[in-house]
């Protein structure tokens, strides 16, 4: 799996998701969603804003799925860890949080991916 975009039609799981979705697109962000193929899909993910052709982050967001599965945890883990390892950042927002406090899900998300965006100022200043 790369982290190069993907075109495809939304798809979500739960409104859980959905309502992320549209958090995210009220900041501006271009996001697809069920980004990935096989058992190796990310709930969504944030196109790069300096570079269309890929992604800055990832998303994951538990639901129904994951609540009722006594291995998804374990599962979800080693996905995140196998993905991370091909040159995914991934953040994971949990619905209770998003419940108690969606903007400030939404805040911790959108400074992840600016500090993102200074890394890869940075990284370009080092190769030239």
């Amino acid at each position: 799996m790369n982290t190069h975009v993907q075109d495809k039609e939304l798809h979500f799981d739960s409104p859980f998701e959905e309502q992320v979705y549209h958090q995210l697109r009220n900041l501006g962000y271009a996001v697809t969603t069920q980004v990935g193929m096989s058992g190796y899909r990310i709930d969504m993910a944030i196109i790069h804003p300096h570079d269309s052709s890929r992604y800055i982050l990832g998303i994951e967001c538990d639901g129904a799925i994951y609540h009722s599965s006594p291995n998804a945890k374990e599962r979800d883990v080693y996905r995140q860890r196998f993905l991370e390892s091909r040159g995914w950042t991934i953040e994971r927002i949990w619905s209770r949080n998003w419940w108690k406090n969606s903007s400030a899900e939404i805040e911790r998300i959108d400074r992840k991916v600016k500090e993102l965006l200074k890394r890869d100022v940075v990284r370009e200043k080092v190769v030239k």
